[in-house]
């Protein structure tokens, strides 16, 4: 990132009215701040979180953004809104998400989870890029997880899907037949709500590496997790079995390096956003160390999410399901 004083820098953060996001907000605008952007799915949503933001930190550098990332339309429209206004960011946080239990769709047919995760943000940051509207040195980040990794306890049903590391799959023949039917969840496989989550966030990890070839040059393109935070609002459709253990982590999970406060999640993304502590490899991923939640940040490289192929069809799938470009590089 350009060294700007914090005063003179501006960020746009996704789901910014609950958890995560709000908390990312919160701490830009103590950093200093002079514009940041609410991007929240409902104007009432962001309006909220901006008068609880103001009274937090006593400061009000915060616009707001209507927009729903899991729809196409609400996602080009709020697009055309930021080109409209015409303020360049330096820091770009696609926060938004949620961890899925039963299968729904968006009234574009694509999956839930998949859709809130990547397609909104895919529009709008490529639209911003295409607009020049991401400053010079500027940082795009969106959120990822240790559970791409496929490296946690088995126990908690986190592993990825077979296509994600290459495999022959129930999805489909083809790398690119099994990532557009898993986004879309037209496949012969029972719908998996955590692997459909862990998949999703490898999905954001060939995203960033893919985003860094596309624009090479002076934007820094980064997945970060913010690790087990369960504190937030993401795992609100959780039920059954999977509730119970979300309930048992935030008892617990603190003891067992599985849960940290909100702060040190959303702090991770400041830190990758500013490049502190070396955070800065364009197109890279980090996460917690293997294994593990919490902790300090390192570069996340398993072989299925630093292999450029898989990277390249995946930007080709969410350009396809986007209509926003017809070609990847």
């Amino acid at each position: 990132m350009t060294d700007l004083p914090n005063r003179q820098r501006s960020a746009l953060v996704t789901g910014a009215n609950s958890g995560l996001g709000f908390e990312a907000a919160r701490q830009l605008a103590e950093l200093g701040y002079e514009s940041i952007v609410l991007a929240c799915r409902t104007e009432a949503k962001a309006e909220q979180a901006r008068a609880r933001l103001v009274e937090l930190t006593g400061v009000d550098p915060f616009s707001t953004l209507e927009v729903d990332v899991a729809e196409l339309g609400s996602s080009k429209d709020a697009a055309a809104e930021l080109i409209q206004r015409g303020n360049g960011f330096d820091s770009v946080l696609l926060n938004a998400g949620m961890v899925p239990n039963t299968l729904v769709r968006t009234s574009d047919a694509i999956e839930m989870c998949f859709a809130a995760s990547l397609v909104g943000h895919h529009i709008i940051a490529n639209a911003l890029l295409e607009a020049g509207l991401v400053n010079d040195g500027g940082v795009v980040v969106i959120v990822g997880s240790e559970a791409a990794n496929d490296d946690l306890p088995k126990a908690m049903g986190m592993g990825v899907y077979d296509f994600v590391r290459g495999e022959l799959s129930a999805f489909g023949s083809t790398s690119a037949q099994a990532m557009e039917n898993f986004a879309t969840a037209q496949h012969g496989s029972d719908y998996d709500g955590n692997r459909q989550y862990s998949s999703t966030k490898a999905f954001s990890a060939w995203w960033s590496a893919a985003m860094a070839r596309r624009y090479p040059g002076a934007t820094r393109f980064n997945t970060v997790s913010p690790g087990a935070n369960m504190g937030t609002n993401a795992s609100r459709h959780a039920t059954g079995a999977f509730k119970l253990m979300i309930g048992f982590m935030r008892r617990f999970g603190s003891l067992i390096g599985m849960n940290q406060p909100i702060d040190k999640g959303a702090g991770r993304y400041i830190d990758v956003l500013h490049g502190n502590d070396g955070l800065d490899q364009n197109g890279g991923t980090y996460t917690s160390r293997p294994t593990k939640m919490t902790g300090p940040l390192v570069p996340s490289a398993p072989p299925h999410l630093t292999d450029t192929e898989r990277q390249d069809t995946a930007m080709a799938v969410l350009d396809k399901l986007t209509q926003q470009y017809s070609q990847t590089g």
